[in-house]
């Protein structure tokens, strides 16, 4: 059952790892295409 757990958490922190990436990644690419033309 603790091994469950373990197994469990680690995935949801992978997940949530992915996510935060993702986002991270996409929010650079938006800012980089609506950026003020000089």
């Amino acid at each position: 059952m603790k091994r469950l757990l373990v197994l469990a958490a680690a995935i949801a922190g992978v997940l949530l790892y992915r996510k935060a990436h993702e986002s991270e990644a996409r929010k650079t690419v938006w800012s980089n295409s609506t950026d003020q033309v000089e």
